[in-house]
C-alpha cells in the first residue's frame, strides 16, 4: 500500500519534493499546500513545471490534514512564522501524520533544540503517535551524517573540517542566492541574516553538537566568525554589476571547541569568482562539499553535485529534499517522538533506480 503524503510549500526544495513523491511507486501524493494566493487552484503538476496530474493546489493545512495523510513533507518557509511553524506541526503530529521537514535547521539536533519547543512537539507526537525528523543538505547530511561515518575510518582523529565551497554561477534563483543571502555587491560591513552569530549558532552549531555527541566529545563552546572579501575591481555578475570594494565573496565559520582547540568545524566559502580570495579554502573540481578528517589516516572527500535541470544549486536543492522525502518509510516506522538522523536506519534510495 502506498504512504499517502501531503506536501507543504512549492519553493526550490518543495518542487523538488513534490517531483519525489511523484515519481516512487511506494508513495502518493494527496494533496500540496501553498502559501501564495496566486498558487491556489493551480495544478501540482504544472507547478513543478510538469504536465497536469489532476490535484490542484489548497492553502488550508486543515483541509489537507483531513485527508488522513501518513506524511507530511514541510518545506514551507519560516521566515518570519517560526512560532507559527512549531504550532502547525504540533497540530500535524497530534493528528496523526509524521513530519519531514527541511524546513527548521534547530530540530536536526533534537536535544540542541529549545526545550519547551521540543516538549511541547514530543507531547504532539506521543498524542498522535507519531514522529517528526528534520534534515537537508548543509545543516544536514554534509554537516552531520556522512563526516561521522568517514570518522569511522580513523584510528586518530585530530579534527573534522566541513566546507561549503561555491560561486552560485548557475542553477534556480542562483543569483537570488547571491545578492540576497550572501551579500554581493552589499557594502563589507553588512551583517547579512546568513552571517548573524545567533543564526549560525542555532542552524550550525546544533548539528556540530550532534557530532560531537557521537564521537564521545562534550564541547566547552561553539564559536563563530565571519568575513566579507571587498571586490577588487567593478564587474558583471549574473547579469548585476559589483562595484569595487563591495561584497565579492564571503566565508564564515562554526566551530565546535575543547580547551581552545577547533575540533569540528563547518564553513561556508563562497565568491563571485574562482579567481577571487585565493588564499581561503577551494575545491578541488567545482563547487561543492569538502569534508576532511584530520588525523591517522586523513581522509579528505569532496562531493561535486549538478542536476539535469540546472547547475550546482539546483542539484542541492534536489538534495536537500530527498534527504526528508527518501526518510519517509523510516519514519512512518519509527517509535513517538522527534528523531535525529542517527535514531534511523540509513535513508537510502530505494525504490529509486530505473
Amino acid at each position: 500500500m502506498s504512504i499517502r503524503v501531503v506536501c507543504v510549500g512549492t519553493g526550490l526544495v518543495g518542487q523538488q519534493g513534490i517531483m519525489a513523491v511523484l515519481d516512487h511507486p511506494d508513495t502518493e501524493l494527496v494533496a500540496v499546500v501553498v502559501h501564495s494566493d496566486d498558487k491556489v487552484g493551480r495544478d501540482a503538476g504544472e507547478l513543478v513545471g510538469r504536465p497536469p496530474i489532476g490535484l490542484v493546489a489548497i492553502q488550508s493545512l486543515e483541509e489537507a490534514l483531513a485527508l488522513e495523510p501518513a506524511v507530511v513533507a514541510y518545506f514551507n518557509t519560516t521566515h518570519g512564522r517560526l512560532k507559527a511553524t512549531i504550532e502547525e506541526f504540533a497540530m500535524i503530529l497530534a493528528s496523526g501524520a509524521n513530519i519531514v521537514t527541511t524546513s527548521v535547521g534547530a530540530l536536526i539536533n533534537p536535544a540542541g533544540a529549545r526545550p519547551d519547543v521540543l516538549a511541547k512537539l514530543n507531547a504532539a507526537c506521543q498524542e498522535g503517535g507519531t514522529t517528526l525528523f528534520s534534515t537537508g543538505i548543509d545543516p544536514g547530511v554534509f554537516s552531520d551524517f556522512m563526516p561521522i561515518v568517514l570518522s569511522g575510518c580513523g584510528r586518530r582523529i585530530d579534527g573534522i573540517r566541513i566546507f561549503e565551497m561555491a560561486t552560485y554561477e548557475s542553477g534556480q534563483q542562483s543569483d537570488m542566492v547571491a545578492f540576497e543571502q550572501v551579500g554581493f555587491g552589499l557594502p563589507t560591513n553588512t551583517v547579512t541574516p546568513l552571517v548573524h552569530p545567533d543564526g549560525l549558532r542555532v542552524t550550525w552549531g546544533n548539528a556540530i553538537s550532534m557530532m560531537a555527541e557521537q564521537l564521545g566529545v562534550t564541547l566547552d563552546e561553539i564559536a563563530v566568525s565571519h568575513e566579507m572579501l571587498p571586490s577588487p575591481e567593478t564587474f558583471e555578475y549574473q547579469g548585476r554589476v559589483i562595484e569595487q570594494g563591495t561584497i565579492a565573496g564571503m566565508r564564515f565559520e562554526i566551530a565546535g571547541m575543547k580547551d581552545g582547540k577547533n575540533l569540528i568545524s563547518v564553513a561556508h566559502v563562497t565568491r563571485a569568482r574562482h579567481d577571487l580570495a585565493p588564499n581561503w579554502p577551494r575545491p578541488l573540481r567545482g563547487d561543492g562539499y569538502r569534508i576532511i578528517i584530520e588525523g591517522e589516516p586523513r581522509l579528505d572527500c569532496e562531493l561535486e553535485f549538478s542536476s539535469e535541470t540546472g547547475g550546482h544549486l539546483t542539484g542541492g536543492w534536489a538534495i536537500t529534499a530527498m534527504r526528508a522525502i527518501n526518510a519517509i518509510p523510516s519514519v512512518v516506522a519509527a517509535e513517538p517522538g522527534v528523531k535525529s538522523v542517527f535514531d534511523l536506519p540509513v535513508i537510502t534510495g530505494r525504490g529509486r533506480f530505473g
